[in-house]
């Protein structure tokens, strides 16, 4: 487990680390070049259009390509793949001392969902820094951890670090529902691009209070949908001549007692601890604040814990 606090610190540092999706950074320490090369990684995919419809992940791919060869990384560890028209996917390799170890694998993806600028009060392809905050289509989903992995590797190279294993960079195309998934694509006909002892994807992030990191949170799983089909028959009737009885009241009587419905919290060990341990991070913040006082926070505390310890073990 060295190797991924290791990572995870190197990426804390080589980018510009926000508080909160698209909020920028509020640090008292001054900027290095590191910070300003995300920023500007980030600038870039950003005012590329990279939606379905009318965009190209496969101009993404090239532009991190050309920022990857600049730094000095040689084309055999930079590869683009165009896996349909207009998309595209960025596999590089920062190599290690030897072999002898899987590679760690940092994945993210460049596409994004559709954007109609009528829509946005800001237009979706500029990157605008306002308020405190980056505004623009894929600033926290996900083209900021393209520009993280990026600038990381981009770093370590530049500061002569040599890794114990490969770390691999893989920007892909189509997570977000296009036809053309760049994931399942490398797999199936490049899979040794992608072979990695263990992937960091997007699913994370942290909390920072006047520059000081308060926490760093990794997903550690994800959770998936499940399809129920409902189905109501009865004698029914003709429609000239209609009863209360029928079908499709009976079947829309069923949706909103299941959209009414909420399921039995159940944690498992990774759920438990995290709700544990940032209970004290969040009250700490709120008693800065004077939101609540010592004894509320020491009930408050107590209510959660006691709470968590309610609900079922899920394995």
């Amino acid at each position: 487990m060295r190797h991924v606090y290791t990572l995870a610190a190197a990426l804390a540092c080589a980018t510009i680390s926000s508080p909160a999706p698209g909020q920028a950074p509020k640090s008292s320490r001054p900027l290095t070049k590191w910070d300003t090369l995300a920023h500007d990684i980030l600038r870039e995919l950003i005012e590329i259009n990279t939606q379905e419809s009318s965009g190209s992940t496969a101009n993404a791919a090239k532009a991190l390509a050309a920022r990857l060869r600049t730094a000095g990384f040689p084309d055999s560890d930079v590869v683009v793949i165009e896996n349909a028209s207009k998309k595209g996917n960025l596999v590089a390799r920062l190599r290690s001392r030897n072999a002898v170890k899987k590679p760690i694998l940092l994945l993210s993806h460049i596409d994004v969902v559709e954007a109609k600028p009528e829509d946005w009060t800001l237009p979706p392809y500029t990157f605008v820094e306002k308020d405190g905050n980056f505004y623009g289509r894929g600033v926290a989903d996900n083209k900021d951890d393209a520009a993280i992995d990026v600038a990381l590797i981009i770093r370590l190279k530049s500061e002569g670090f040599v890794p114990d294993r490969d770390i691999i960079v893989a920007a892909t195309t189509d997570e977000e529902g296009g036809a053309a998934n760049g994931v399942d694509y490398i797999l199936q006909h490049r899979p040794a691009l992608l072979n990695a002892e263990f992937a960091f994807n997007e699913g994370g992030g942290g909390r920072v209070k006047d520059g000081k990191n308060i926490s760093h949170d990794v997903q550690a799983s994800e959770k998936k949908y499940q399809d129920y089909r409902l189905e109501a028959t009865n004698p029914g009737g003709h429609s000239s001549r209609p009863i209360k009885d029928n079908a499709i009241t009976q079947l829309a009587d069923a949706l909103v007692k299941v959209g009414a419905f909420d399921f039995p919290v159940h944690l498992n060990e990774v759920t438990r601890a995290y709700f544990e341990r940032s209970v004290q991070a969040t009250a700490n913040t709120l008693a800065e604040k004077g939101v609540l006082s010592q004894e509320q926070i020491r009930s408050r505390m107590h209510e959660i814990r006691a709470r968590c310890a309610s609900y079922k073990e899920t394995r």
